[in-house]
């Protein structure tokens, strides 16, 4: 056999390996038997409680005997080395979710219930529910032989066949066609380095406004602080009677309240002699000679003319 045959015959054989190993992969997982029999007997009864009439007051859905539970599929999700960017054999996972749409009344679609086993008491519980028929519509259109992904991070959800993503409902993903695993995740590389540069100017952002805003309210808040404690050294002042330091150190133009000195004793005014005496002190003493009396000047008396004898 000619070599070239030998070796289109090995890459064939390859191949079919390769795909018989994908479709095992993608069977879809079994449903645990207590998962099962709660779909089975106890969803119903949750939903009435939580969905019902009773708690919408008059307004949920009428979960009556004619409600029924579609086909259970668990749910798949990206790995953590998927996120991260990192170069994986395995992007998916199996997840402790599973789900199924509710009909009621002729097959009306009311919603797509979510059931997971609670870790704390290791039984299945409602863990959510979405009312509507558009997201069970959404997911009823994943081609055959397919797995379901839900993308949380994105809000989206996707149809797996272990080569090809298909998108169901894009959320943010930006996914309308369908396309690989690694292509998407290298969207998602470019999504989480956008993010986070935008997060880092924000960050920048924030800081230098928090800054400028602790300055601002510096220059704000000090005068109306000296205010304050110049109102508060006046009344502790009035209150112990003694000159505030505070006040005395303030610019000159501010005036400074001094305390009043009682007047001085006026002195009572000195007489004549103390005076002499006080402003002769320390001189010699000259005698004083009695004054003789001045010799009183004899009166004039009036001339007399001669008395002329009558004839």
């Amino acid at each position: 056999m000619p070599k070239r045959v030998v070796v289109v015959l090995a890459l064939a054989l390859g191949l079919a390996g390769t795909g018989t190993q994908t479709a095992q992969a993608l069977d879809e997982p079994k449903v645990p038997e207590q998962v099962g029999a709660y779909f089975a007997t106890g969803l119903v009864p949750r939903l009435a409680d939580l969905y019902g009439p009773g708690a919408k007051a008059g307004t949920g859905i009428d979960f009556d005997e004619t409600t029924k539970v579609g086909v259970i599929r668990r749910v798949l999700s990206w790995t953590g080395d998927f996120l991260a960017g990192k170069k994986t054999d395995s992007p998916t996972e199996l997840t402790n979710n599973w789900i199924a749409p509710i009909t009621i009344k002729q097959g009306q679609v009311v919603g797509l219930a979510t059931v997971w086993i609670n870790p704390s008491s290791d039984l299945p519980e409602l863990a959510d529910f979405d009312p509507g028929p558009a997201l069970v519509a959404a997911l009823a259109a994943a081609p055959a032989s397919t797995l379901l992904i839900r993308d949380e991070v994105h809000s989206a959800w996707f149809a797996t066949d272990g080569t090809t993503i298909t998108p169901l409902v894009a959320g943010t993903s930006g996914v309308t066609f369908p396309t690989t695993p690694a292509k998407y995740q290298k969207t998602i590389e470019v999504s989480t380095t956008d993010a986070a540069a935008q997060n880092q100017g924000l960050l920048i952002a924030a800081v230098v406004l928090g800054v400028v805003v602790v300055i601002l309210g510096g220059f704000i808040l000090l005068p109306d602080r000296r205010r304050r404690a110049r109102k508060l050294a006046a009344v502790e002042t009035a209150d112990t009677g003694v000159p505030d330091l505070v006040a005395v150190a303030e610019p000159a133009s501010t005036p400074v309240a001094r305390p009043r000195t009682a007047a001085k004793p006026s002195t009572p005014a000195k007489s004549a002699a103390t005076s002499t005496t006080s402003a002769t002190a320390g001189k010699p003493a000259v005698p004083t000679l009695p004054r003789s009396p001045k010799a009183a000047a004899p009166r004039k008396k009036p001339a007399t003319s001669p008395v002329e004898p009558a004839e």
